[in-house]
């Protein structure tokens, strides 16, 4: 089997754990790290688009932020190791790391596909999100205006700090710390969630994946930022036209059975 791996430069826990997990991966085939991880431990590095394309799965240590940021060029199953904070998106723990790799090299284990966002602005395609891309004013305590459509229907014209465009593994993120609601990740619909909008009757929507929801900055904002899943950031102005959609992309988690709705109860009910 070849495997990369991928590992959080924030936490120096994770590089111990990544450490411990190259040495018992070399045991088990071809290992491919990704290069600041490599650098480290002075052995030849990979860029994650490489690593998509030599490995078989990519098992990534840190937190939910590693989790994201390796989606956003690696198609393969993930096996996410937990060495951060919440780790919601992980399978396991960091003390687990090898328990858990021993049963994926043992093949027990199911591969959960997951909903990602298309993101187009004007005509260019950018990075798929994850969890979420938001259109956010980039300037702080300054309000942005916008419109939203669906297809080419008006849907919300509005004044707020901005919008959250999020798929269900989302829903658990960003969307819900502004009122959006949970959705189980087998629903194929966005949820489109105003970011404190200065108006009483602007609630969350739920809209299919393949409905295209468009947005539209008006002039009299300032500065606009868009952002997808927290790590890649354009500007925008009134001239652009940011379309999202349901990707032909998957985002893979390999998992041993425990339940989305497990994952909330023991992680977000507290």
């Amino acid at each position: 089997m070849k495997w990369g791996i991928v590992c959080s430069s924030n936490v120096k826990k994770s590089f111990s754990v990544a450490r411990e997990v190259y040495q018992f991966l070399l045991k088990h085939g071809d290992v491919f790290p990704e290069k600041s991880f490599a650098e480290k431990m002075n052995l030849s590095g990979y860029a994650l688009l490489d690593i998509n394309k030599k490995s078989d799965i990519v098992v990534t240590v840190g937190g939910d932020g590693t989790i994201l940021r390796t989606l956003r060029e690696v198609e393969k199953p993930i096996f996410a190791i937990n060495s951060g904070g919440m780790g919601f998106l992980a399978e396991v723990e960091a003390k687990y790391a090898i328990e858990g790799l021993e049963r994926v090299i043992e093949g027990k284990y199911n591969v959960e596909e997951r909903a990602k966002l298309k993101v187009i602005l004007d005509n260019r395609r950018l990075p798929d999100a994850a969890n979420e891309v938001t259109l956010q004013t980039g300037r702080i305590a300054k309000i942005m205006y916008m419109q939203l459509f669906v297809e080419d229907e008006l849907f919300e014209n509005l004044g707020a700090d901005g919008v959250i465009i999020a798929t269900p593994t989302g829903s658990t993120s960003y969307s819900l710390s502004v009122g959006g609601p949970i959705m189980d990740p087998s629903v194929n619909a966005m949820i489109v969630a105003p970011l404190a909008p200065f108006r009483l009757s602007a609630r969350p929507w739920v809209i299919p994946l393949n409905k295209k929801v468009k947005a539209k900055v008006l002039p009299k904002s300032k500065e606009t930022k868009l952002v997808i899943d927290g790590n890649y950031t354009e500007d925008v102005s009134p001239k652009n036209t940011m379309i999202v959609t349901g990707s032909e992309k998957k985002a893979r988690f390999i998992r041993f059975g425990e339940t989305f709705y497990q994952m909330v109860r023991l992680k977000l009910v507290r």
